[in-house]
């Protein structure tokens, strides 16, 4: 057994460890409990699964009782993933875990803008979505904002776990960096 590196090995890998080094930037805040359902807990904040699909919530904000979500969505998977609301829910827990709002009970997550029906490999796609009816954060709330890419493979998903304090210090840095 020999324990030396050609060339082309050491080449190959150095480069998976500088592609997962460079891609570990983009998952500050994440959490890998589950390698299936990662959870990040930033806001903005990107996931990237399984599934070879990447997303970031970019922003979010709650006003006049609709929740607006801004998210990017990039496949690398050969074929295309349908865009369909079913992917998407939004809930509302609070400090006990018990829910005070889920998105399906007031009609689901509605697709502001989507110029294609469809995720395509490489083609990123920035979706605006929303949610009706959604209540005034309480101090101890969290804001649980899921991401399902294939409804076939719902076992896979992307949870977004954003507390009231994560949310307040976002718009509160918006409205300052607007000034």
């Amino acid at each position: 057994m020999s324990y030396t590196f050609s060339r082309r090995a050491f080449l190959k890998y150095s480069a998976a460890t500088a592609v997962a080094v460079a891609g570990a930037s983009l998952l500050g805040g994440c959490e890998y409990q589950d390698p299936k359902n990662p959870v990040c807990k930033t806001l903005p904040g990107a996931i990237k699964s399984d599934l070879q699909v990447i997303a970031g919530l970019k922003s979010m904000k709650i006003e006049k009782g609709t929740c607006t979500l801004e998210v990017d969505i990039e496949s690398a998977r050969a074929n295309p993933i349908r865009l369909v609301t079913d992917c998407f829910s939004i809930a509302v827990k609070d400090s006990e875990g018990k829910s005070r709002y889920f998105s399906m009970n007031y009609g689901g997550v509605q697709i502001l803008d989507a110029e294609n029906s469809q995720i395509e490999q490489k083609k990123p796609v920035t979706l605006h979505l929303a949610a009706a009816n959604f209540p005034e954060l309480k101090d101890d709330d969290t804001v649980l904002f899921q991401y399902i890419p294939i409804r076939e493979n719902s076992e896979y998903s992307m949870t977004w776990e954003i507390t009231k304090k994560v949310y307040d210090e976002f718009i509160a840095n918006q409205s300052t960096s607007k000034n």
